[in-house]
């Protein structure tokens, strides 16, 4: 039976041992607690062992020995918990200076308690026990012993009637469980030896039991305990945000390492700190909704501009037992987004700028082409001279290409300045591809090119989407194809694939037997103001802005344009466009474009209003020469004025039908001199329609004139057939004659 209980208080022993040892090696700033519990356990352990021992001996002497050693571990274990629940009581004052200093006074009782006259030793059927003889000596241990446990348990009592969070209450009655179960065995073994008989080890197995209590105790304290007070090593050192942690009450309890450099204070300097003395802040900033509150504030200490997180931090209980305080430094991203600010000013001024710059430089450069080109196509018109219609056609083609050159400039401008914006409307696929087909047969019929054009004649036809810039991204890829095929073909396959939502998905295949591109250029071929192959094509005009500009409208358009290419045999160019569909009809068959005889450049005039009166206002004379010359086959009356204080006198004066009223004049501009027009109160003119002449092609300027008020708008430089085609839109119907097979 004493082997039995020997190796059970022996193995119970060790166990305590190593569990105390175990769990303050994990520790590596130890605090009051954190000492106290290690203690605790190895006093526990040394009473079980030495209990045992006692057990063991048949020399009296031997089992004085180890009874005196077991009990200094006794009284050792009763101070170090006592002062553990003082701790975890927060007891004050009176109360805790008595508690404290009773639980001392085994010290002294220590002495009087080991002597041997005052123990009987006997041998019993589980080992070596013992009784106190009756006498002062057991009458003092007796009644210390039971004032340390009632003293214990009232410390509970008080620990359970104070707390309000059931974290606190569950460690309470943990302690409670812990003093009841060792005073019992304590209590046991005290009554069998005042009653004679030889002490059981009944508090020693009990102690251990209690021990296991306070074990689960210790680590459920410790365990909020971390949460609230300590920090990783990783969040104090590597955190450089300063953090700063607050208990429940308000009070500042750690900063981390980012704190005190903030701050410049060290962190003893820092926790004397309250957050009002840190931080302007409002009142509320800690009664909020939820777990997280956002707030910005102002340090005192060095007038940043901060965004303080606050964080609420819950037990298992979800009672809040602390707040994290996480401080951004915005003062550099405020500065930072000042000076962005003001770049961006800058840059809308310098974008402002170069717009300007662009109109202008439309203006004047689109003023003189219309001229150019306005007389040149009269010539067409009306000379019958081979050599002279010759001269007339190089002049037309030259002035065309300079005129794509300066709207490939502008265009690409608009898209890097976001201007470019896509108007959808309905349009008809099956008469975009037949213009497409008539634009490009007449170049690839002069290189002896075949142009063909394979569209399935099922394809959907009545489309919705923006056609100005279909057309331009298509005639853009064919033209190339043309361009930079020197024999051979170019040929346009058209498929289609309808989707849901009634859109259909576009391809648009250009293969050509032109030169090709190198593998390694084809990267660059949608590159700015980049031509590939500069040594073979340096003979052919172009800016290198063409294929840039299509990339970006087929972006615009949510589509995708692709290459292939063998270098030396040709090149297919695929561009995939989602439309949408808005009817049932389809492109059918595509015709055969006649060639193009040599001959006069356009036949007769659309209408012909002998009887209509048009007054064109522009301040050069060059155009209204032009204007007066494109108009002269439709028999229309024209007056031509050269400022807009002429143009009111004349509206004043005379009825006019139609006014074309030139923009950028000087004195006074078009804006200005139709808000004058419509002012006059003798204006004889004020029904007249009034279209704008101007050579500003920039975005948004169609929006502008309409809004100005103007009827309609017309860019230079000015085509007779377009010109012809406004009119007849907006002269009286009854004043207009169209001509039979006008186009």
């Amino acid at each position: 039976m004493k082997e039995f209980l020997f190796c059970l208080l022996f193995g119970l022993a060790c166990v305590t041992y190593f569990v105390g040892l175990g769990y303050g090696r994990k520790i590596t700033r130890k605090s009051v607690i954190d000492k106290l519990y290690f203690l605790s356990t190895l006093f526990g352990a040394g009473w079980g062992l030495f209990g045992g021992l006692v057990l063991m001996q048949t020399d009296e002497d031997m089992a004085a020995l180890f009874r005196a050693v077991g009990m200094l571990h006794i009284f050792g274990l009763l101070i170090c918990f006592t002062h553990m629940m003082i701790f975890w009581s927060n007891v004050q004052g009176r109360m805790k200076r008595w508690t404290a200093g009773f639980v001392w006074l085994g010290v002294p009782l220590y002495p009087f308690v080991i002597r041997r006259e005052n123990v009987a030793f006997e041998m019993t059927t589980y080992g070596m026990s013992y009784r106190i003889r009756p006498g002062a000596a057991s009458t003092a241990y007796a009644v210390f012993c039971a004032a340390v446990a009632v003293n214990l348990f009232c410390l509970s009592v008080y620990m359970v009637r104070r707390c309000v969070r059931k974290r606190e209450k569950d460690i309470a009655y943990s302690l409670m469980m812990c003093v009841v179960i060792v005073g019992f065995g304590c209590a046991l073994d005290t009554t069998l030896q005042l009653l004679g008989f030889a002490a059981f080890p009944a508090s020693t197995l009990g102690q251990f039991v209690a021990q296991m209590v306070l074990c689960k105790t210790y680590l459920f304290y410790n365990g909020s305990r971390v949460t609230l007070e300590n920090m990783s090593k990783f969040v104090y050192y590597s955190v450089d945000e300063p953090v700063f942690l607050f208990d429940e009450t308000g009070r500042l309890c750690i900063v981390n390492n980012g704190a005190t450099i903030f701050l410049g204070l060290s962190a003893e300097e820092c926790c004397k700190l309250r957050l009002e003395d840190i931080f302007v802040l409002k009142r509320d900033a800690f009664k909020f909704r939820g777990n997280k509150n956002r707030v910005e504030a102002r340090c005192w200490q060095r007038n940043n501009i901060c965004s303080i997180s606050i964080d609420k931090i819950y037990d298992d209980y979800q009672d809040i037992i602390g707040y994290i305080v996480i401080v951004h430094d915005v003062t550099e991203r405020v500065r930072m987004l000042e000076r962005l600010e003001r770049e961006k000013q800058r840059a809308d001024r310098a974008n402002e700028a170069k717009s300007a710059f662009l109109a202008n430089m439309s203006h004047e450069i689109r003023t003189p082409i219309n001229a150019v080109m306005g007389m040149n196509e009269m010539i067409l018109r009306e000379s019958a001279e081979p050599d002279t219609l010759e001269y007339a056609r190089n002049i037309q083609n030259a002035s065309k290409t300079l005129l794509v050159i300066i709207n490939d400039i502008l265009d690409f401008s608009k898209i890097e300045s976001g201007m470019m914006e896509l108007v959808e409307k309905p349009y008809a696929l099956g008469t975009l591809l037949q213009d497409l087909q008539t634009e490009c047969s007449v170049r690839a019929e002069e290189k002896g090119l075949a142009l063909r054009f394979v569209v399935p004649e099922d394809t959907p036809g009545a489309l919705i989407g923006d056609e100005v810039r279909v057309r331009q991204v298509l005639l853009n890829i064919l033209t190339n194809a043309v361009k930079y095929t020197m024999k051979g073909s170019v040929t346009m396959t058209v498929s289609y694939e309808r989707q849901p939502q009634d859109m259909v998905k576009l391809s648009f295949a250009v293969e050509d037997t032109g030169i090709g591109i190198k593998p390694e250029n084809i990267g660059r071929l949608f590159g700015k103001f980049d031509r590939i192959n500069e040594e073979q094509v340096h003979a052919i005009e172009g800016t290198g802005l063409g294929l840039s500009i299509v990339d970006r409208l087929v972006s615009l358009m949510n589509g995708s344009v692709t290459v292939e290419s063998e270098y030396g045999h040709g090149s297919v160019f695929t561009v995939v466009l989602r439309q949408k569909i808005a009817g049932d009809e389809t492109v059918g068959a595509m015709q055969d474009q006649p060639k193009r005889h040599e001959g006069k450049a356009a036949s007769g005039p659309l209408f012909v209003a002998p009887h209509a009166r048009i007054l064109a206002v522009d301040d050069n004379k060059v155009n209204l020469a032009v204007i007066r010359g494109l108009l002269r086959k439709t028999k229309a009356q024209v007056t031509c004025v050269t400022s807009g204080r002429e143009c009111l006198e004349a509206a004043a004066g005379e009825r006019y039908d139609v006014i074309l009223l030139d923009h950028m004049m000087p004195v006074m501009d078009g804006i200005e001199t139709l808000e004058e027009f419509g002012r006059m109160p003798d204006n004889k003119s004020g029904d007249a329609r009034v279209i704008a002449l101007t050579a500003n092609a920039m975005a948004g300027v169609r929006e502008m004139y309409l809004e100005k008020g103007f009827d309609d708008y017309l860019s230079k430089p000015i085509e007779g057939a377009a010109l012809e085609k406004l009119l007849v839109k907006y002269l009286p119907p009854e004043l207009v004659q169209l001509q039979p097979g006008a186009e």
